[in-house]
């Protein structure tokens, strides 16, 4: 099979109209050289047609009986919740909002912005679609992939003879097909109101990687980007709302308006990344990745062949198939940031301290345990937001001999003051921590009192220390950088909010997470420090000013 053309290629905007026809003209090569015709049966035809018309299996034969040129592998994790989703869709009496987000490179554009769209025109589901895009380029070559397969792709041709072939409007970045169905492209803030086919508005409308890694980092770009698509784009349907809107991307930034997208409730929301859950063996990565760094990758894959079977354990990958385990820790590898961003979803803030952290794997005996708590009781959100924020719950266990302290817990939501006790209860129950040290601000105090109260009465010791913040937070949680770069606080691949927040500080939603670790890091070294613990005799001051009474609690 020759090599697929791309359907995001670059377009030079210089010479676009012979970049276009060029890149059209690989689009028909390649499928005349990819797909095979059908033998001429009528009873296999109507089998086949039969098969497509499925309300529940019929998109994904579609895509692998008429686009098996790319349909490369088995389908990845994505995939299967695309030929799930899709169908029911279709069978949706009024319009969705779905977002899909996905890494770079997992055939997004493919199976929605082409398959799904084709599948809709073959069959006549649609009458009036919309391919956006962030330039009108790219949506213009999208427009091209599809006129190349209702013109050239030999299965479709027999199938859906009615559907295929030139139609009466056929011109670059818009077509009206044979059956009557009008497909256009479009650019991210192009003007986009008042679009008629006849007496239909659009029905159907794919937004399709609408930001770029330039416009992204403007916040300029991205209010203006968010009002096009609220003000604009989802309202060119039809007035019911009637309208399917299926929006893909990548996120690109923090505040990419992809990502504010997502928090909305307007949006049904799936997300995938391309390590679904992290080996268990991650100490083995991380030797790994200085083998890359100081040998190269040679000696990187030999190292991972020597321990293959312990490295994978534990490990789910979206698409093993096309994108396995070995070759998405190699991306890792050569540029942490890059692959969080294309791989992940989840960018680092411009300027973090917190880029790479260091895992622990397994948990190691005689620790010392404390726990730490910030309730967040009554404190609202910032930057304008409203509610309460999330409380951060977390656990750490402290290694006397190493100075290093593995976060064990790391339980960050929202819940009430009842149940901010029942779960710190439940912990004690399992860890048995020393010491717990409660942000004590205001009313917090009564929280303080009431855990120990609750905890004795189900016979449960819990001594639960108050904190009183003595720094400004943002300087709390950049002395953290230090410590967690040196891999004395290590961290567990699962606890992924805390992740989150420590990576996209200081621009992240809430920073609950990052605050409470620095009470749990700077006290347990306080209270745990003696003189094996390998920093400075291991006493360091205290993350509060109010505990000059509890020097009894020395380990």
């Amino acid at each position: 099979m020759s090599k697929r053309p791309q359907l995001k290629a670059a377009v030079s905007a210089r010479d676009f109209r012979d970049s276009l026809a060029t890149m059209a003209d690989e689009f028909a090569r390649w499928i005349e050289l990819s797909v095979d015709a059908f033998p001429a049966d009528p009873d296999a035809r109507a089998a086949r047609l039969a098969r497509v018309a499925d309300p529940a299996a019929g998109f994904r034969f579609f895509m692998e009986t008429y686009l098996p040129h790319y349909v490369k592998g088995e389908p990845s994790l994505f995939h299967e919740h695309i030929f799930a989703r899709v169908p029911e869709i279709l069978a949706s009496e009024t319009g969705v909002r779905d977002l899909f987000i996905a890494p770079r490179g997992s055939s997004k554009s493919t199976h929605l912005s082409l398959g799904f769209a084709l599948y809709c025109i073959v069959r006549g589901l649609k009458r009036y679609i919309l391919e956006v895009c962030d330039v009108y380029a790219q949506a213009a070559l999208l427009i091209e992939a599809i006129k190349a397969e209702l013109t050239t792709n030999p299965r479709l041709q027999y199938d859906f003879r009615e559907a295929c072939g030139e139609g009466r409007v056929w011109r670059e970045g818009e077509i009206v097909t044979r059956g009557n169905v009008r497909v256009e492209g479009l650019g991210a803030n192009q003007k986009i109101r008042g679009r008629r086919h006849g007496p239909h508005r659009p029905d159907l409308m794919f937004l399709d990687d609408l930001e770029n890694d330039e416009g992204v980092r403007s916040p300029e770009q991205r209010q203006k980007l968010q009002r096009w698509v609220e003000r604009a784009a989802l309202k060119v349907g039809p007035p019911d709302g009637s309208m399917d809107v299926v929006w893909v991307g990548t996120v690109l930034h923090f505040d990419a308006v992809l990502v504010r997208a997502a928090k909305s409730p307007v949006w049904r929301v799936t997300e995938f990344q391309a390590i679904v859950k992290w080996p268990d063996r991650m100490d083995l990565w991380d030797q790994f990745e200085e083998v890359f760094a100081n040998e190269g990758e040679p000696a990187a894959r030999a190292f991972y062949a020597a321990r293959r079977a312990e490295m994978d354990a534990g490990a789910v990958v979206n698409w093993p198939s096309i994108q396995p385990l070995l070759f998405l820790m190699l991306e890792r590898a050569a540029s942490r940031d890059a692959f969080q961003t294309e791989y992940q979803n989840k960018p680092i803030s411009d300027g973090n301290p917190f880029g790479k952290l260091v895992f622990w794997t397994n948990r190691l005996p005689d620790l010392i345990y404390f726990g730490a708590i910030d309730p967040s009781l009554g404190k609202a959100g910032g930057k304008a937001r409203t509610g309460r924020d999330p409380s951060a719950i977390l656990i750490g266990g402290f290694d006397r001999l190493t100075g290093r302290m593995d976060v064990v817990e790391a339980s960050i939501r929202r819940r009430l003051p009842d149940i901010i006790i029942a779960d710190t209860i439940a912990l004690q129950c399992e860890y048995r921590a020393l010491l717990w040290f409660v942000e004590a601000v205001q009313f917090q105090e009564f929280l303080r009192t009431s855990l120990m109260t609750e905890a004795a009465k189900q016979g449960v010791g819990l001594s639960a220390v108050p904190i009183t913040p003595s720094a400004d937070k943002n300087l709390r949680i950049e002395r953290l950088q230090p410590p967690v770069a040196a891999g004395l606080i290590r961290f567990h691949p699962a606890h992924t909010t805390l992740i989150d927040q420590l990576q996209q500080w200081p621009n992240a939603d809430h920073d609950d997470g990052p605050d409470c670790l620095d009470m749990l890091w700077q006290n347990a070294l306080h209270f745990a420090g003696g003189g094996g613990a390998g920093i400075g005799g291991g006493v360091l001051t205290a993350a509060s000013d109010h505990i000059d009474g509890l020097e009894g609690y020395r380990l």
